[in-house]
């Protein structure tokens, strides 16, 4: 298949200075906020790397209002970014990420090994087969995995609302109705 790769816009955020511990949905709230109006800035849905570098430990409180409610705000439509990785967790910071996210039922990209955090029940092998493809359809998914193409349609809407992947719209389908190729971004 033909690769469908355009160049998009990069942007990461620093979430706090080195040496910094975040607490409190006060705080999430406002480090939100300013990721929100950072991302409606930048243009048209940038890859969006979220940067944890330097953070020491995060609360759950913390957590849950800036990254937990970030990810409703893109999988409603409200802010958009054509992908989103998470990078410089260390391991106290990665924990709180992971126990944010599978109490939402939500998961992320970790940026350096592209691994999922978070509720990921079934979506690391359905993530993993999505890399080794690169560029593909709902079918040829669910072909590599053996489920239904229904299946494979509900598991890649949800990597690519937690911007794990992007999709653009197929060229006319033979049979009717709309199809996408993913790609990672």
């Amino acid at each position: 298949m033909r690769s469908m790769k355009a160049k998009k816009q990069m942007l990461t955020f620093p979430v706090s200075k080195p040496g910094t511990f975040l607490s409190t949905r006060g705080t999430g709230a406002r480090k939100r906020t300013e990721l929100e109006v950072a991302l409606k800035s930048a243009g048209p849905a940038p890859v969006l790397e979220i940067d944890f570098t330097g953070t020491e430990a995060m609360t759950h409180s913390f957590v849950d209002e800036f990254l937990g409610k970030l990810y409703v705000s893109l999988a409603a439509g409200d802010v958009q970014a054509a992908a989103v990785r998470l990078i410089g967790l260390n391991e106290e910071t990665r924990e709180s990420v992971a126990v944010c996210l599978e109490r939402r039922k939500q998961f992320a990209v970790q940026g350096e090994d592209h691994t999922l955090l978070g509720d990921t029940s079934v979506m690391p092998d359905t993530y993993a087969q999505a890399r080794s493809l690169g560029t593909f359809r709902a079918q040829e998914l669910a072909e590599a995995l053996g489920i239904s193409v229904t299946n494979a349609n509900n598991r890649l809407k949800r990597l690519v609302h937690a911007g794990a992947l992007s999709r653009v719209r197929a060229p006319g389908p033979e049979r009717g109705g709309k199809e996408f190729v993913y790609t990672l971004p």
